[in-house]
C-alpha cells in the first residue's frame, strides 16, 4: 500500500482524491458567499453587519473569486485531510469551521 492511499476493502482514496474533493467544497463555498444575498446573510450572521458599501463589496467579491481560483492551502487544511483519511472518507462537511475561517480571512479586510 502506498502512503498516499486508504485501503477501504477493495477501494483505496488517494490523499489527492481527497484533496480534490475538499477543493471542490471550498471552491462551491466560495461561489455560494458571492451571492448578493448570501453575502448579506453572512456579513449579518458573522459581523452584525447589515450594510456594506457597493465599493467595499466590489472588493470583497474580487478577493473571493481571487481565493476561489488559488490552490488549496494544504497546511490550513491539514487535520481536515486527515480527518477524511482516518474516516475514510472524500465527502468534506460543507459546514466544517476551516471553511468558514478561510472566508473570514477576506471578510476581516473589509469588515473590521
Amino acid at each position: 500500500m502506498q502512503e498516499d492511499q486508504i485501503n477501504i476493502g477493495s477501494t483505496s482514496i488517494s490523499i489527492d482524491a481527497i484533496i480534490l474533493a475538499i477543493h471542490a467544497t471550498r471552491n462551491e463555498k466560495i461561489s455560494e458567499a458571492l451571492n448578493d444575498s448570501n453575502l448579506s446573510g453572512l456579513l449579518e450572521t458573522e459581523y452584525g453587519i447589515f450594510k456594506i458599501s457597493t465599493v467595499k463589496k466590489e472588493f470583497l467579491k474580487r478577493d473571493l473569486i481571487e481565493l476561489r481560483n488559488t490552490t488549496l492551502d494544504l497546511v490550513h487544511y491539514a487535520s481536515l485531510i486527515k480527518e477524511l483519511k482516518d474516516a475514510n472518507t472524500i465527502t468534506p462537511d460543507p459546514l466544517h469551521p476551516l471553511f468558514l475561517k478561510q472566508l473570514q480571512l477576506v471578510f476581516n479586510k473589509y469588515c473590521k
